[in-house]
């Protein structure tokens, strides 16, 4: 449970906020880089972290990331052009460089003007088919973090976005929750062949319901375990915190179903059981972007790779290019005659968006009550509060990784005997064993 301070100090992500002023210390990923296809296209408005932006690819294919509005008389540049090597207000004609420098003033000629005044502007590298930018002070600026798909080729890397309609907290926390896997998603374990489960008294058989769910079969034995109560160990890393979600195994064998969870500050999960990340951007205080990059098999190619993600465009709003989440309808019919255990067809991302966002724009934590399967929730929570103290403070946030290798970040998903460290599994994480917080009923 949090005060209503507290609260507010997690959610609140504008400019001067005890959380914006935190994310502003992290390289941000802002936008898809499929958004900007070539040198000289069209640009596009960014909304991120409580403020709105326009970048643009110049003639010679770098990236510019601008404040949006025209430092003149406030126009719009996503609306402007963007022509030889600048983006051009329509307003008054002024052009910008991809740093921001003015490169032309039409209504204002023989002044030095240009020389003493710049533009917002902020750095941006190019990986895993995002653009991610640099909002915070430039002497403080981390090294970027090179993950596993930086410099992979194109066709094997997707990604994808949803716009959702809630707090980006409601997300984020969603995307470390191991225990609510075996519940929630009973319909996608379906599909995946885990056959029958039970839920509290509930019996759920198990047949395979949403038979258009893009995430594909499994084999023999994708979840081998009945547990929904799994026991949580956290230790800390350089880049944040893993975790474990322990249960026990179906086989009677007295072997463990582990679940390892990898969390890079401040938005990233590797998510046990998958081969990529989900990453949540807040927009402002009541929307967030969801990207998730998974890595794919040589030659699978875009569509394939966007089927593996749990994209269908039925999901999001209907205008072209809308990555805006839009939750169908439930199917109390199906849940009724135990056909469907949640009534939403779409897979894990539907599951999951229709629950966060049914909190509301921004959950209040003060009524909610934990339970030891949220224990790397409440670590989250913690690394960020203290993130947040330290900043305040002068001092570098947590998880920032300087020295450390994050291609090896890694999360994992096995059973394993009872005497194996969960932690040979992920390594490369440089889990800190002596930290470990252990939590069961």
């Amino acid at each position: 449970m949090l005060t209503p301070e507290e609260n507010e100090a997690l959610c609140r992500v504008g400019p001067g906020t005890p959380m914006g002023t935190l994310l502003r210390r992290y390289w941000v990923p802002a936008f898809q880089l499929a958004d900007l296809p070539g040198p000289d296209c069209a640009p596009i408005k960014v909304t991120i972290l409580g403020e709105n932006f326009v970048a643009f690819r110049d003639t010679q294919g770098r990236i510019g990331f601008l404040d949006e509005l025209c430092p003149h008389r406030g126009a719009s540049l996503v609306l402007g052009r963007v022509e030889d090597c600048g983006i051009r207000c329509l307003y008054h004609g002024w052009k910008y460089a991809v740093d921001g420098t003015i490169l032309e003033t039409p209504n204002l000629t023989g002044s030095r003007f240009t020389e003493r005044v710049k533009h917002g502007s902020y750095p941006v590298k190019e990986s895993g088919g995002l653009g991610w930018v640099y909002l915070g002070p430039p002497d403080t600026a981390p090294p970027f973090p090179i993950f596993r798909w930086d410099g992979a080729p194109a066709d094997e890397v997707a990604v994808s976005e949803m716009i959702m309609d809630c707090n980006w907290m409601q997300v984020l926390e969603g995307s470390i929750d191991s225990s609510h896997v075996g519940v929630l998603h009973l319909d996608t374990l379906a599909v995946m062949g885990a056959g029958p489960r039970n839920v509290g008294s509930f019996e759920f058989a198990g047949d395979p319901w949403d038979h258009d769910m893009p995430t594909p079969p499994r084999g023999d034995n994708p979840w081998p375990s009945h547990d929904n109560a799994p026991v949580i160990e956290v230790e800390d890393t350089p880049f944040g915190f893993h975790y474990a979600a322990v249960r026990e195994a179906a086989d009677g064998s007295g072997s463990k179903y582990v679940r390892i969870t990898a969390f890079v500050m401040p938005y990233t999960a590797f998510v046990g059981g998958s081969n990529g990340a989900v990453i949540v951007v807040p927009r402002d205080d009541h929307t967030c972007s969801s990207f998730g990059i998974f890595m794919v098999p040589k030659g699978r190619g875009g569509s394939a790779a966007a089927n593996r993600t749990g994209i269908d465009r039925s999901i999001w709003g209907p205008e072209p290019g809308n990555r805006r989440m839009r939750i169908p309808p439930q199917d109390r019919e199906a849940m009724a005659n135990g056909q469907s255990f949640a009534g939403f067809r779409g897979g894990n991302r539907v599951q999951d968006g229709a629950v966060q966002m049914s909190s509301g724009p921004l959950y209040d934590r003060a009524k909610e009550h934990l339970v030891p399967a949220d224990l790397a929730i409440i670590r989250l929570r913690r690394v960020l509060a203290d993130s947040i103290r330290l900043v305040d403070e002068g001092k570098p946030p947590l998880g920032l990784g300087v020295g450390y290798d994050f291609a090896r970040v890694t999360a994992a998903s096995a059973t394993i005997d009872a005497e194996t460290p969960w932690q040979d599994l992920v390594a490369g994480n440089l889990g800190t064993r002596e930290g470990t917080a252990r939590i069961s009923t």
